[in-house]
């Protein structure tokens, strides 16, 4: 008995204090930020081993550098070799985005922004025929099916 009154009483005392109509709110919890599945994050990891072949076949290497590189006598630029007007072009086609020539040429030089805009051209537009000689090279068409496929 003595067990039942302990346990019954802060029922009691809470119904005391909570009049009708009015609803006690369970208490919040924090959302907790949600990384990638591990089958996300293998389909990232061959989409990236992808766009640092393109990069290593364009232009000798990938990643972020602070040396600017640039082919064909200054018409490609970055690790991708995108000509402004390409850059422009396709950036304007993601989403919108309406770059100037200079503007073009910073971001294809910055290897974040530039693989994330090839990216998209590759394995959302499914476009891996602007760099022609790479795809041969690389069999790029084939790998990009293989890993939408996934």
């Amino acid at each position: 008995m003595n067990n039942l009154r302990t346990a019954i009483l802060p029922l009691l005392l809470a119904a005391l204090f909570v009049g009708p109509g009015c609803a006690t709110k369970p208490p919040e919890t924090a959302a907790v930020p949600q990384g990638p599945t591990e089958h996300e994050a293998f389909v990232q990891a061959r989409k990236n081993e992808v766009l640092q072949s393109l990069a290593v076949c364009e232009s000798g290497s990938w990643g972020p550098h602070s040396t600017r590189i640039t082919g064909g006598r200054g018409t490609y630029h970055g690790r991708f070799q995108y000509t402004p007007r390409t850059y422009i072009t396709m950036q304007q086609r993601r989403d919108g985005t309406v770059l100037t020539t200079r503007e073009a040429i910073e971001a294809a030089q910055d290897y974040e922004k530039a693989a994330a805009l090839t990216s998209w051209v590759i394995f959302e537009q499914g476009e891996a025929w602007h760099w022609p000689l790479c795809n041969r090279k690389l069999g790029l068409t084939a790998k990009v099916r293989e890993i939408n496929a996934l």
